[in-house]
């Protein structure tokens, strides 16, 4: 089943929860993303209001996954995974098949890279 778009979690909110379950700080999540903790806090609870469900209990200075939370990590986690390495493949598609000029001695070239050229292929 697909959710409309705008019934999905923002990817910062997601990157925000995935940080701070990893770490097991808002605080630690926000340096890793260069935000600030309330920034991380606030983005986790506007998640949280969305879902309609607790990802973290709060006690005093410290958060743990509630139970709803650590499945929904491992899937984001996973999601999260799959568009990075979506935007690897594609970045490598951007240079394939065009031309490269290089300026090499013409030494080097013959004795070494023209013997080594079909490995590039």
């Amino acid at each position: 089943m697909n959710l409309p778009r705008s019934l999905l979690p923002s990817l910062s909110a997601l990157q925000a929860f995935e940080a701070s379950a990893r770490h097991v700080s808002f605080t630690r999540a926000a340096e890793e993303l260069n935000l600030s903790q309330g920034a991380i806090s606030r983005q986790v609870a506007t998640l949280e209001e969305m879902l309609g469900v607790p990802l973290f209990v709060r006690v005093r200075q410290r958060i743990s996954l509630t139970p709803a939370g650590t499945a929904y990590v491992e899937e984001v986690r996973d999601a999260l995974n799959r568009l990075s390495a979506a935007t690897l493949n594609a970045v490598a598609f951007k240079g394939a098949g065009g031309p490269l000029a290089l300026a090499i001695l013409p030494t080097f070239g013959t004795r070494w890279l023209i013997p080594r050229l079909p490995d590039f292929s």
